[in-house]
C-alpha cells in the first residue's frame, strides 16, 4: 500500500500538467501512486504519461521505483473524475492536485511528517500561491486554524487537501452534482461538500497558509455566467448542509460588495458579485 495516492482529473491540459509531473518527480517523499483521470477526446496523454514513468524510475537510486502511474479514462465532469480515481486509489492519504498546480519537493514529505504527529486530525489544507509568492487560492485570514464552518470556503481548494482515508463505514465520495462539467447550475463546492461530509462524521480538519501549493492566480468571476454557476455551488453545499445563517451572511456580503462597487462605477464587478448572489439564492431554494 503506497503512503499517498495523488489523483488528478486533467481536460485539455499538457503544458501546465507537465509542470505538475516535474514537480512530482522531483518529490523527496516518493512513496506514492499517481492516478490520472483523464477527460480528454483524444490520447495526448498516453506519451507523456509513459515518458515521465520511465523517467522517476530511472531516478531511484535503488533500483526498485516506488511511483506506480494509473491511466483512467472518464466521461467529463471533475466530480466524477474524482470518483473514479479514488476507487482505483490504496494509499492512506488521499490528494487531488490540480492539472495545473506543482507541489514544492518536500510538500509530500511534510504532510506524511504532519499525519504521524497528529493522529486525532484527518484532514489538513494548505495555502496556495501562485509562482510570485503571490496567494492564489485559500484567502483565510488566518495562519492557522481548525476547519469550521465559519471558514470552510475560504480553506477547502482541492488541489491544496491531504485526507487520511477514514474508516469503510465512512463515504469517500465527491457529490457529482457539483463542479465542473456536472452538466448543472452549480458550478463549484464539490471540494467544500466533500470535507463538510467527512466533518459531519467527526473528523477534524486544519488549515495552514505557511504551507502551501502552487497553483497560477485566475479571477473566478471572469464573466457574469461563470459568476452566477459559482454563486450556484454556494448555495447547493449550504442547503445541503442545512446553514441557513452562513447563506444569508454570504448573500448579503455579496450585495453589499455589488452596491458598493456600483458606487465605486464598477460596474463590471457589481453585476458579477450580484449574479454570484443571485446564483446562491436560486440555488439554496431550488428542489
Amino acid at each position: 500500500m503506497p503512503r499517498f495516492s495523488l489523483i488528478v482529473a486533467t481536460f485539455d491540459r499538457t503544458e501546465e500538467f507537465s509542470v505538475l509531473l516535474e514537480s512530482l518527480a522531483s518529490q523527496e517523499m516518493r512513496d506514492f501512486e499517481l492516478i490520472v483521470v483523464d477527460q480528454n477526446p483524444d490520447d495526448r496523454l498516453s506519451l507523456l504519461l509513459e515518458e515521465w514513468a520511465s523517467k522517476v524510475a530511472e531516478q531511484d537510486r535503488s533500483g526498485k521505483c516506488l511511483i506506480e502511474v494509473k491511466h483512467l479514462r472518464c466521461p467529463p465532469g471533475v466530480s466524477r473524475a474524482r470518483n473514479l480515481g479514488l476507487s482505483h486509489s490504496t494509499g492512506e492519504i488521499l490528494a487531488f492536485p490540480d492539472d495545473d498546480c506543482w507541489y514544492h519537493p518536500d510538500t509530500l514529505q511534510n504532510i506524511d511528517l504532519w499525519f504521524e504527529q497528529h493522529e486525532d486530525y484527518g484532514i489538513v489544507s494548505l495555502g496556495c500561491r501562485d509562482e510570485h509568492g503571490r496567494v492564489s487560492g485559500n484567502h483565510w485570514w488566518q495562519s492557522e486554524c481548525d476547519l469550521k464552518w465559519i471558514n470552510i470556503f475560504r480553506t477547502s481548494g482541492t488541489c491544496c487537501l491531504f485526507v487520511r482515508r477514514p474508516p469503510r463505514s465512512i463515504p469517500l465520495l465527491f457529490d457529482e452534482s457539483l463542479g465542473p462539467g456536472a452538466g448543472t447550475t452549480f458550478g463549484c463546492g464539490e471540494d467544500t461538500d466533500f470535507l463538510l461530509t467527512l466533518m459531519s462524521y467527526g473528523i477534524r480538519g486544519r488549515f495552514y497558509s505557511h504551507l502551501h501549493v502552487g497553483h497560477p492566480c485566475k479571477d473566478g468571476f471572469v464573466d457574469v455566467k461563470r459568476a452566477e454557476s459559482y454563486g450556484g455551488g454556494f448555495g447547493r453545499v449550504l442547503a445541503k448542509h442545512s446553514n441557513p445563517y452562513l447563506f444569508f451572511g454570504l448573500v448579503t456580503f455579496d450585495f453589499a460588495r455589488a452596491a458598493l462597487r456600483l458606487l465605486l462605477f464598477n460596474r463590471s464587478r457589481a453585476s458579477r458579485l450580484w449574479a454570484h448572489g443571485r446564483g446562491m439564492i436560486r440555488a439554496y431554494f431550488s428542489r
